[in-house]
């Protein structure tokens, strides 16, 4: 008979397929073995594709960027003790991006906790704040441990199993059906492995879930009818969920109202998107709106923070999310509401044209302050967001990347977007990217900065036959140029700027790429990006493009000319 160890491990693995997983992530460990074998015997019988990395961290973001990309539940398997606590991080942007990443730990038994048992912490509880669901399993295959692993996936993927049985006697309560991260934490008891007799398993047959899970929560719109004013504005931030950026673009277009979009909004290609919003709204040129709707994570600008400040009414669509949180980051909400409206209004028939007039005349200022050879990040950035084809996917790293192409992007067709908008760090944005990447149609590009890229090195420490299309381009400027922009960088400040804020690493990072064995280019012109971009597009594999910008004080003096040269304009 096959041990106890074993026969968990593989009912856990059993439980996961029939919750949709196609993707696994694991780090090595010893007492994670009973569920590392079960995982590679799934993906020896071509149920599932199991991707391997040695460092906690980049397993845990590598099935964020899975999840992310697929809608499926994806768990990341490490052993016991600080193991676990790698994968905060991820974890943490799991909860707040609503993304169904299962942390799966393995444990020794329960009583060894407090003696001070090798490689023995206490992980029970560790994500209680950043999980939709958690469970420590003593390991068994009673009816009340199978139906409780059940429904943490259940409720990890937004499943109702209201009517099962296994709702009724597991506990949980779904209150809403969102997807979200979860941990199973497995107290595993030796031996950890099969004696050779009960070796060889191959998972059953029964059926997954067939399709991915587009949807985060309720996308219906409301029936209530909303009668709001001709002149209005629309931001539109963060979204995942395609159907309710059409319901939004569809409500823009029906209002008559100009959008305000962030790059991972998926509404690039509305004809009532503006290319450069938040450029607009800095000039205080243009009239302020009766109201502003906002939809998805909002905020990268302060621009459009300060349009909320200033509008008298503003109504925030409720996406659902594991963190159930406000979407009120300025705190200026009037109401709060649960979907996209129906609402109707009566015609400003200039409004819409002066917003579109303005976006044409910040629309000649950018080209003209971004042509010539001189690679800046602004130009490196807008380079790749229109040399990439509508079937590209692109991930897209906070701090100056994703600002770059919110001010200076234009509208486009095609091209799915996405960043780790839900905490907003730079860290994991390799594995990230790479994770997205192994669900790619066609190629994925990450767009990052250079303490990005230095900051998820380990990124890219993976054996050569687990390379996704995937084409890094980073803005290499030896520092952090996001504070540039913001008070620290003011005169005063100017003694201790470069020390805690600059932070001028002096990496040549094409040769950091190519000691990881990865084909690296280093771009000093805008035609040098155009062409590499292009040589490399139909290539396989992971391909990494090193810009050099030159000056982080001259691109910040040219984001201040940009901006000077539009208000004057207006």
């Amino acid at each position: 008979m096959v041990n106890q160890s074993t026969a968990v491990g593989r009912m856990i693995v059993e439980q996961l397929l029939a919750a949709g997983m196609q993707h696994a992530v694991l780090a090595p460990g010893s007492r994670s073995a009973p569920l590392a074998l079960a995982l590679s015997q799934a993906a020896d019988a071509g149920r599932i594709t199991l991707h391997t990395r040695i460092d906690e961290r980049e397993a845990g973001f590598l099935a964020l960027g899975i999840a992310k990309a697929s809608g499926r539940i994806v768990p990341v398997l490490v052993t016991s003790g600080s193991a676990v606590a790698n994968l905060m991080p991820a974890m943490v942007e799991a909860f707040y991006s609503s993304v169904p990443v299962l942390a799966l730990t393995a444990d020794r038994p329960a009583i060894y906790r407090t003696t001070n048992a090798p490689q023995t912490i206490n992980q029970v509880g560790m994500f209680a704040n950043f999980v939709v669901g958690e469970l420590d399993l003593v390991p068994s295959l009673s009816n009340s441990a199978t139906s409780n692993v059940t429904e943490l996936f259940a409720r990890m993927t937004a499943q109702d199993l209201s009517s099962d049985a296994a709702h009724r006697s597991s506990g949980y309560e779904l209150a809403s059906l969102t997807c979200g991260p979860g941990h199973l934490n497995v107290q595993f008891d030796m031996p950890l492995m099969p004696d050779v007799a009960h070796l060889e398993w191959v998972p059953s047959e029964r059926p997954g879930i067939e399709a991915p899970i587009l949807r985060v929560g309720d996308t219906s719109v409301n029936s209530d009818v909303l009668a709001l004013p001709g002149r209005g504005l629309m931001v539109i931030g963060d979204l995942a969920d395609q159907h309710v950026a059409h319901q939004a673009m569809e409500l823009a277009e029906k209002l008559g109202w100009p959008i305000i979009w962030e790059p991972t909004s998926q509404v690039h290609a509305s004809p009532n998107a503006l290319s450069h919003g938040s450029l607009l709204l800095a000039t205080g040129k243009l009239p302020t709106p009766e109201v502003v709707m906002t939809i998805g994570t909002v905020g990268l600008s302060r621009s459009v923070l300060g349009v909320l400040r200033s509008t008298k009414q503003h109504i925030a669509v409720q996406v659902a999310s594991a963190s159930e949180v406000r979407p009120d980051p300025a705190l200026t909400a009037t109401s709060i509401i649960s979907a996209v409206p129906n609402a109707t209004t009566t015609h400003d028939l200039l409004w819409f044209d002066v917003w579109r007039s303005a976006d044409a005349t910040a629309a000649t200022i950018v080209q003209g302050a971004l042509k010539g050879q001189a690679l800046t990040g602004p130009m490196a950035a807008l380079t790749l967001w229109n040399q990439a084809r509508d079937n590209d996917q692109l991930m897209v790293a906070a701090s100056w990347s994703v600002r770059h192409l919110e001010a200076y992007a234009p509208t486009r067709q095609g091209l799915k977007t996405f960043g780790n908008r839900g905490a907003n760090g730079i860290d994991g944005l390799i594995s990230t990217a790479w994770g997205i990447a192994a669900c790619g149609p066609e190629r994925t590009y990450l767009l990052m900065g250079d303490v990005a890229f230095l900051h998820d090195i380990g990124g890219l420490n993976v054996v050569a036959d687990d390379r996704p299309n995937l084409t890094i381009v980073v803005l290499d400027n030896d520092g952090s140029g996001i504070f540039s922009q913001l008070e620290q960088a003011q005169p005063e400040y100017s003694e201790h700027y470069e020390k805690i804020f600059g932070t001028p690493h002096g990496q040549d990072l094409w040769v950091i790429a190519e000691a990881f064995g990865l084909p690296t280019t280093r771009v000093v012109t805008a035609d040098d990006l155009v062409r590499t971009l292009g040589r490399i597009q139909n290539i396989p594999g992971v391909h990494v493009i090193i810009c050099s910008t030159g000056s982080r004080d001259a691109e910040a003096q040219l984001i201040l000319d940009i901006a000077h040269s539009l208000k004057e304009s207006l």
